[in-house]
């Protein structure tokens, strides 16, 4: 479902079904009353008033056997309607990891694609606010609205730390590894030798647990550790990309504005 959103839309509405499908944003879901059997993927769900989760770019999911009493508030937005630098950020993980928001969640905290459940009811007093702005469109509207958002994603991510990790030790050995030895020239066969599992293995489990593939958390981390060399050192961005494992200027150049938004010139000057 390949909608133009612009920046941001919201919608208060009873959801009917709605059959798997795909987007090109980021969609934040409020379960306001009733419940229903919510496909992620291929696994299944019975969400429920309170309920709230956030769709992940690229992400399928669908509504089953719902009711005139399932009601919901959606939050469709853009990267760059968070900030204009997270334009390009492809996941949601990509976004709450980027420096430009100082977040400081981890890499392995994952607050895409999972079900959370509203205790003390501050997303559903934030998404009741943001959709009155909305409507209203008052001046300054769109800040507030960003502000509101923003307050979301972080109770997302304490929500995303709260649920126990359930890592394979596959996983979990790959991740420690590569925490290690990000900076070497790795491969998946060299990281199967390491920790004890066929390559196959590891590429299935890890994409499996991380919602991402190893050579993507591998890219992910050396973008971070780069950050984090902008921000600490006075290194040149050659000796940055090559703290980091890529001896090409220009392909770490690349990958970094990938992640990022911005080239790594961009970054570094912007400190």
């Amino acid at each position: 479902m390949w909608l133009d959103i612009g920046q941001i839309h919201m919608m208060h509405l009873f959801q009917a079904d709605i059959e798997l499908h795909s987007h090109n944003f980021f969609e934040l879901v409020y379960v306001v009353s009733g419940q229903c059997t919510h496909r992620l993927g291929n696994e299944q769900s019975l969400i429920k008033a309170g309920d709230f989760f956030i769709i992940d770019t690229g992400s399928e999911h669908s509504y089953i056997n719902t009711n005139k009493k399932f009601e919901i508030i959606n939050c469709l937005f853009m990267p760059d309607y968070i900030d204009r630098a997270l334009v390009d950020c492809p996941t949601l993980a990509d976004l709450l990891s980027n420096k430009v928001l100082r977040f400081g969640v981890p890499l392995d905290i994952c607050a895409a694609d999972r079900t959370f459940h509203d205790d003390d009811g501050t997303v559903g007093r934030l998404m009741h606010k943001m959709m009155a702005e909305y409507e209203a469109k008052r001046t300054g509207y769109m800040e507030l609205l960003r502000c509101y958002l923003t307050q979301a994603l972080v109770c997302a991510v304490r929500a995303s730390e709260n649920i126990s990790p359930k890592l394979h030790p596959a996983t979990q050995g790959v991740i420690d590894y590569l925490h290690r030895h990000y900076a070497e020239p790795l491969s998946l066969d060299a990281i199967g030798k390491q920790t004890g599992y066929t390559a196959p293995y590891i590429s299935g489990v890890f994409s499996r647990d991380m919602g991402m593939t190893v050579r993507s958390f591998l890219q992910r981390l050396r973008i971070e550790k780069a950050c984090s060399l902008m921000d600490e050192t006075d290194l040149t961005l050659s000796q940055i990309a090559q703290r980091v494992g890529y001896t090409d200027s220009k392909h770490f150049a690349d990958l970094f504005r990938r992640h990022k938004g911005m080239s790594p010139k961009a970054y570094k000057n912007s400190k």
